[in-house]
């Protein structure tokens, strides 16, 4: 009686093995999405920064106020006229708003989101830009 080695069968199955790794890399990488977007939105963020900042600053004054009093975005959008899903992107932070928005918000809720000088006070002139913020 002859006894047939194993081996033979471990080196086949080890190479199907690897054989089927390969192919399941070469078509992820076939199929994958590929993101060639991210720089164009990093330096899309990086210009309009300044917005961006004070779209924050409403977005968390606006969630606060709802915190406070126990409202929900829903009863919100029905106050404002506005759909919850505009609301939602409203309080992300990112939503250019305007200054109809703006003020349409600040009537319903009652509490002042931005604020201007008065005009008989005087000019307040930003510092220059330092040459870190102009590069940025």
């Amino acid at each position: 009686m002859t006894i047939t080695p194993i081996y033979p069968f471990l080196s086949y199955f080890n190479s199907l093995t690897m054989s089927t790794e390969k192919n399941a890399k070469t078509n992820l990488l076939a199929n994958a999405i590929k993101d060639t977007t991210w720089l164009q939105d990093a330096q899309w963020r990086q210009s309009n920064a300044d917005w961006l900042d004070l779209s924050a600053a409403i977005a968390l004054k606006i969630l606060r106020f709802l915190r406070e009093h126990k409202m929900t975005q829903k009863e919100l959008a029905d106050q404002l006229g506005f759909s919850p899903q505009y609301i939602n992107k409203l309080v992300k932070g990112s939503e250019n708003l305007t200054l109809e928005t703006i003020c349409k918000i600040q009537k319903v809720l009652r509490i002042r989101l931005v604020e201007i000088a008065d005009s008989n006070t005087e000019l307040e002139i930003m510092p220059e830009p330092t040459e870190e913020e102009v590069t940025a």
